[in-house]
């Protein structure tokens, strides 16, 4: 059952391998440090702006930018980009995003308690809510304007 009106996260999965040593925590159950949302980027690609309203598509990686509370069960350095991380957020409106064998990138500190992860991935999974794609029961028959 989902509440499709309420806004927020309902479930943070996460499981580290680290890079070094392969050993694996996780997956545990986090949550959000603040009242922002996680951000997610999609898109394989960015468009460059050209002349006459052109673009050029440059590639780049699907990125997430969560703030949760750290499991002190979990090194500090799994957070920052000393591993493979593998996500899973669930979202209270049934949004589902997952994504495997990403790694921590940007600078970002720690005050040990709250730690802001920017994550690039190859691919990022979304599974949209039930019934998001069904069609109405009562479509809508488009008018036309008829020149006369």
């Amino acid at each position: 059952m989902t509440c499709t009106n309420q806004v927020g996260v309902k479930n943070i999965l996460l499981t580290f391998r680290d890079c070094d040593t392969d050993a694996v925590y996780g997956p545990i159950a986090h949550k959000l440090a603040t009242e922002d949302l996680p951000t997610w980027r999609l898109c394989p690609y960015n468009n460059d702006p050209l002349p006459h309203g052109y673009v050029k598509r440059q590639p780049t990686n699907p990125e997430l930018e969560i703030n949760v509370i750290r499991d002190l069960r979990i090194p500090l350095a799994m957070y920052q980009g000393c591993s493979d991380v593998s996500i899973q957020v669930e979202y209270y409106n049934g949004l589902v995003y997952s994504a495997v064998q990403g790694t921590g990138t940007g600078d970002d500190k720690s005050d040990t308690h709250e730690v802001t992860m920017t994550i690039s991935f190859r691919e990022i999974d979304e599974m949209l809510p039930n019934g998001t794609l069904e069609s109405t029961p009562n479509p809508i028959t488009p008018t036309f304007a008829v020149a006369a």
